[in-house]
């Protein structure tokens, strides 16, 4: 039998038997349709459908779809389909088809294998082939070939030639010749790069060459001169222009007006490093990609970029946004679907090629608490080893430990997200703990009910400014026809958030970045489950005075209230109020303060504990008047003492 269109019931058949809601059979439904009838190639079509849909399940069950069988008068030409994925984990578990297959055995039973349903899992398992980094890649071409489904990472996909991308497009069937025609990007794909070349790329592209060419290569010689050459006059560059501000950060727009590119033929070098890609590869596989931006740059220059350390160290490099438009082959024979939920916030997806269909239709309520408590959680006060971040550290955990100590069962323990500098802090006390840029599409945390979340994942200005650049090239092509004084003045006025031009633009940016971010985090929870009814609990730390997180705060508001989660906000906690009091400096002349002496003398005595104000008098060496004033002045002293009174007159009990 010929091929014939794919259809949704072939998709129920091989959907697992699990109970899904309604919702989610209606996602599925819609999925398959667009994907099977919209051949418009001019548009990357994007569901931008709430984490826990069924996803992962609609991409697994798909593939199963395009493998052709003769199940009931079934297609039998297969359905070329390529699915790029950001996670290794991610892959193994769609080409996993054992559980597929025990499941079906047991859903089936005697006819599993009467009626030929077997076959269909057999044939899954010899169309299916992962490309992965530890494989020779030359022998996975050659097996890719033969088989209609491809997976690989999304790292791998935007490193691969244009030479390689044609072999991944088509494959071959009984000796036809068939196209991959249908792309799927699991997550956000990179619709731009903002690529930063440095001293360390350089030194590892140059033992590549040296080590990834052997001596029978006729050109070897030429190459490594040539490149060494470009390395050191990028180098000599990288000296010279951060010199312009002593003690400054530099940022400007760099050109070598004297030379255009990387050798006097690179012709012959592209031409050398093609032959060779393989073992080239295995040294450093990133090579391709780093020697076409570096031909970019030399062309048409790079934005350089120092920042300078108050230790004496500097981090120097060439920073290059990247348009990977050719990869998405607009309004040619290849149509591309990219499954995020947060694609319709994502800033990413500002283009002119992308056309996002709402999920908003299959969301449900959400049983979900945000507390957020009033703090400074910057990076610039949470990670220093400093006295401050660890009083603020210290405050947080103390507030969690109560938090966690009051809850029941399935519901006490609480996953902690903070910045990746603080997780062997956090460690210490909490078991289940995550950090930012970490976390998604990781489903490791379902079964718990409570996070915190600890900070925000924000960038400097200049990462926002980048996403821009990428989704308006014309403002990065702007940036190249300023001489270096100007885009130096730019690039520090957008450093401090001084141009008018583009403070709201970034500032836009960075809101949609944070708050995409927050809701990847948070959907790692039980609420993730589509069935969820129990109450899931987030407490976000972070400062709703400063307007950037009152604002950040109105838009989580707008985004959930509507599914009825609720919203409160607490002032600052006392925990870390008490712990700001014990770090104060004490006065001229004296150990400690007499507020922290009246704290350190009633921690010392254990919870429960009645106590009497002339006793702690006698055993601190304070007057009544000095008590009495510390009372007055410092509220936190004065609200312990207001949480231990008793009933009985002049009597208190450790709370």
């Amino acid at each position: 039998m010929g091929k014939s269109e794919l259809r949704y019931s072939d998709f129920e058949t091989y959907l697992p038997s699990y109970k899904f809601d309604e919702k989610q059979i209606q996602f599925f439904k819609d999925a398959f349709k667009i994907i099977t009838t919209n051949k418009d190639t001019s548009k990357v079509t994007c569901f931008s459908s709430r984490c826990g849909i069924g996803k992962s399940t609609f991409i697994h069950t798909f593939m199963h779809c395009c493998v052709g069988d003769d199940l009931w008068n079934g297609r039998h030409e297969p359905q070329g389909l390529v699915v790029i994925t950001d996670s290794i984990k991610r892959l193994e578990e769609l080409s996993n088809n054992i559980k597929d297959r025990l499941e079906a055995e047991k859903e089936w039973g005697e006819i599993f294998r009467e009626w030929g349903i077997e076959d269909h899992y057999k044939e899954f398992e010899s169309s299916v082939i992962v490309l992965k980094a530890d494989e020779p890649f030359k022998e996975q071409l050659i097996k890719q070939h033969y088989r209609p489904i491809v997976l690989l990472s999304t790292q791998r996909y935007f490193m691969l030639t244009e030479s390689v991308r044609k072999q991944l497009f088509t494959f071959s069937y009984k000796g036809t010749s068939l196209k991959r025609d249908i792309v799927i990007f699991d997550e956000c794909p990179q619709f731009t790069e903002t690529v930063t070349i440095d001293s360390d790329n350089l030194t590892r592209i140059e033992s590549a060459l040296y080590k990834g060419l052997s001596d029978e290569v006729l050109d070897k010689e030429f190459v490594i001169r040539e490149f060494k050459t470009f390395k050191d006059r990028l180098l000599d560059q990288m000296d010279e222009k951060e010199k312009l501000l002593k003690d400054s950060n530099v940022t400007l727009y760099w050109k070598d007006e004297r030379y255009s590119s990387i050798t006097p033929n690179d012709a012959l070098l592209f031409s050398v490093i093609s032959d060779n890609i393989e073992s080239l590869t295995k040294q450093y596989n990133r090579i391709m990609k780093d020697m076409l931006c570096l031909q970019e740059l030399a062309k048409n220059g790079a934005i350089f970029n120092s920042v300078k350390k108050k230790h004496g160290n500097y981090e120097r490099s060439f920073v290059m946004v990247v348009d990977n438009r050719d990869y998405f082959y607009i309004g040619k024979d290849k149509k591309f679907f990219v499954f995020d939920a947060t694609a319709d916030i994502d800033p990413r997806y500002d283009l002119d090629y992308v056309e996002i269909i709402s999920g908003e239709k299959y969301n449900k309520p959400l049983n979900m608490l945000v507390t957020n408590i009033k703090m400074s959680t910057s990076k610039n006060v949470m990670c220093k080893n400093n006295k401050k971040s660890i009083v603020t550290t210290n405050a947080i955990k103390t507030y969690l430990k109560k938090k966690q100590k009051n809850g029941i069962g399935k519901q006490r323990d609480i996953l902690v997200v903070v910045y990746s500098d603080l997780i062997n802090r956090f460690k210490k006390d909490f078991k289940h703990v995550g950090y930012f840029g970490n976390l998604k599409g990781f489903n490791d945390f379902k079964d718990l009910y409570r996070m915190a979340h600890v900070g925000m994942n924000r960038f400097p200005n200049m990462a926002y400014f980048f996403i821009h650049c990428g989704c308006n090239m014309q403002v990065y092509r702007d940036l190249m026809e300023m001489t270096e004084e100007e885009s130096l003045v730019f690039f520090d006025s957008l450093g401090k958030n001084h141009n008018k031009q583009y403070e709201g633009i970034i500032t836009s940016i960075m809101l949609r970045c944070m708050l995409a971010d927050f809701e990847q985090n948070i959907f790692r929870l039980a609420i993730r489950n589509y069935e969820n009814a129990d109450n899931v609990h987030i407490w976000t730390f972070y400062n709703t005075d400063d307007d950037l997180y009152h604002d950040l705060s109105t838009m989580i508001e707008d985004r959930y209230r509507s599914y009825g989660a609720l919203f409160e906000y607490e002032d600052t906690p006392e925990e870390l109020k008490l712990e700001k009091v014990k770090s104060r400096k004490p006065p001229k002349g004296k150990d400690i303060t007499n507020a922290q002496k009246i704290i350190k003398w009633r921690e010392k005595l254990p919870p429960g504990t009645e106590y009497k104000v002339q006793t702690l008098l006698k055993e601190t060496e304070l007057s009544d008047k000095q008590f009495q004033k510390v009372k007055s002045n410092n509220e936190i002293v004065a609200k312990i003492f207001e949480n231990d009174r008793t009933d009985k007159k002049g009597y208190y009990r450790v709370s």
